[in-house]
Parts: structure tokens; C-alpha cells; sequence
């Protein structure tokens, strides 16, 4: 479905990995021109959008759409080795191929909060996306953060289209940004971990009876909720690599995060127990239902009025009598 054919801007995606791809789809789905700039041939990630793939240009140079009314969305990963130090070169080259242009720029990809400060756009857009439901999460996101350069250019129209979409808005500085994009995913990640470890001083998940027992009593408190379920360690693109860069970066200071930091030592013997126990359940999560489903409602209302009015009401009856 496409949102608006009236878009003034066009849009040029630097970076066509799987937050790229998901960007560049869904600003076509919502009515933008869309082109795509990447020195590599990375492959498609999204083919139930074969549609919309072929919708898109490839540009042989970054710059070929450049106008004032361009917006460059750079989508360019970091790397992070395993002592947690984070290598955002490629996302330097990337804005530094785009001094000088004409057009604005939207920075999402995850950096550190002071390596961030070092970088030139004029906006950071961190992004909040589950990979299998990344485009349709970006089409209308569940979290929308923007943190806004001193002296950045007029907003270009897609924020516009997003604040009503979103389920919660935050405005306010790059640094913040960053901090609440790494909060959102460490805090995922301590979850995983600390719901995996605690299932295993249940039982050993050796078949799918034990694994069975051991989901019913996590789920009776967190009802199957995405990153509360037992099952295998986190993983993709951002959970790993954002846990051990943040422990790393904040570990240097006095204050330390042994926390943070054996999170990801949880997670790596959690990776060996999958292959000891290859039945542990694989799952995903994606966001939560923006509305209240009617059977969710219904039952949260028959438990009120079990709880405040038939309660109270035997009770009083019972009073009574004696």
C-alpha cells in the first residue's frame, strides 16, 4: 500500500544491508523516490518486497541525486571485536563521502554516545527494528527517537508522516539518542540471559518435555513475552555486538558495569549449551500490539470485577451471617 505520492524530497539510502533495505522499502512504500548507494552487492533481505525491490534505484555514485531537496539516510554498520572496541570507519567514509552535498543527512546507524559527538549530519534516527518485521516496523515505528544537531536544516517530511505512527516520541540531543538506543537493546539482552539462566537451574533442557516444564513456570509470570521466553542465546545483528561495544566503552570509566559485561559472558556459554541441548527453542520478538485486543480486554475486565465487586460482595455476606 503506498502511503503518499506527494512527496517533495527524495530519499537516498547509503547502505543497503538489512537496515538499509528496510529503510529504503519502506520510505518507497510510503511514497518517496528512493535510491540506494552501496560499493558492495549485498544480498536481498526482505523477499516478500520483491515488488518494491525493483521499484528502487542503484546509484553508481552517491551523490548522482544530489539537490537541496535530498535526504541521505546513512545506514552503514560498525564493528565491534571481541574486546568490545567499536570500529565506525566505514560510517566516517560514509559521511565523509557526503561533505559538501546539497542534501541533508539522517544518521541510524549505532554508535557509542562520544564517538557519535565526533560525526557530522543532522539528524540521528536510531532505529528500533525486529529483522523480521523490519519493514513494516519501519513503515510505522513503534519507537520514534530523534536527536536534533544545533543548527541542522528543516526536517524532512518523513518525520512528520512518523510521530503519529509511533507509539512514543522522543526529541532531544544525538547523545540521548544514543543512550536510549543502547538502553533499549542491553536491556533486551539482560533479559534473555537472565531468563535462560534461570531456566536451566530448573532442569536440563534435554527433550521437549523438560524444556516444556521449564517454559510453563517463566511463562506463568511473563505469559511468552518477547525476550522473556526460555530458549536459545540472543543473536543477529545488534544484541552481541551492542552489549560487548557499550560494557567496553563504559568499563574504561571508574564506575565499571560488571553487569553489562556478564551479560554477554552469560549468553556466550549460552551459545555452548545450544549445542549440547540443539532442542532449546529459536524465537523472535517484534513489538507489542498497539491496541488492546478485545479478548485481552474482556478478560481483563472479568478479573476486575472478580477482584472488586463479587469478592468484596461475599465477603460482606459472610460478615453478615456471623
Amino acid at each position: 500500500m503506498v502511503y503518499s505520492l506527494s512527496m517533495r524530497e527524495k530519499m537516498v539510502i547509503v547502505g543497503f544491508g538489512w537496515v538499509g533495505q528496510a529503510n529504503a522499502l519502506a520510505l518507497k512504500t510510503l511514497g518517496y523516490d528512493v535510491a540506494y548507494y552501496d560499493p558492495g552487492a549485498p544480498p536481498r533481505h526482505y523477499e516478500e518486497h520483491t515488488e518494491v525491490y525493483g521499484s528502487l534505484v542503484k546509484l553508481a555514485n552517491v551523490r548522482d541525486w544530489d539537490s537541496e531537496s535530498t535526504w541521505y539516510v546513512v545506514c552503514v554498520g560498525d564493528r565491534v571485536s571481541e574486546e568490545g572496541e567499536q570500529d565506525i570507519s566505514n560510517i566516517q567514509k560514509a559521511l565523509d563521502s557526503l561533505k559538501g552535498a546539497k542534501g541533508g543527512v539522517i544518521l541510524r546507524s549505532t554508535v557509542i554516545p562520544d564517538l557519535l559527538e565526533k560525526l557530522k549530519f543532522d539528524y540521528y534516527l536510531p532505529e528500533f527494528l525486529h529483522e523480521k518485521k523490519a519493514v513494516e516496523e519501519c513503515i510505522e515505528p513503534y519507537l520514534l527517537v530523534i536527536g536534533s544537531r544545533p543548527g541542522a536544516r528543516t526536517e524532512p517530511s518523513i518525520f512528520a508522516l512518523w510521530r503519529p505512527q509511533a507509539r512514543k516520541v522522543f526529541e532531544g540531543t544525538p547523545r540521548e539518542a544514543s543512550f536510549i538506543k543502547y538502553f533499549s537493546n542491553l536491556w533486551n539482552a539482560l533479559r534473555i540471559a537472565f531468563v535462560n539462566e534461570f531456566g536451566d537451574t530448573v532442569g536440563r533442557p534435554s527433550n521437549k518435555e523438560e524444556i516444556s516444564k521449564i517454559s510453563k513456570l517463566i511463562d506463568f509470570l511473563f505469559d511468552g513475552r518477547g525476550y522473556q521466553r526460555y530458549g536459545r542465546a540472543f543473536g543477529g545483528h545488534c544484541l552481541p555486538k551492542d552489549t560487548r561495544a557499550f560494557a567496553a566503552w563504559y568499563g574504561k570509566s571508574v564506575r565499571g558495569v560488571s553487569l553489562i559485561a556478564a551479560v554477554y559472558e552469560s549468553n556466550a556459554k549460552r551459545q555452548n549449551t545450544e549445542r549440547e541441548y540443539p532442542l532449546l527453542p529459536e524465537w523472535f520478538s517484534e513489538w507489542p500490539e498497539r491496541h488492546i485486543s478485545g479478548w485481552h480486554a474482556l478478560s481483563e475486565l472479568w478479573y476486575a470485577v472478580k477482584k472488586h465487586i463479587a469478592r468484596p460482595t461475599l465477603l460482606l455476606k459472610k460478615r453478615d451471617r456471623s
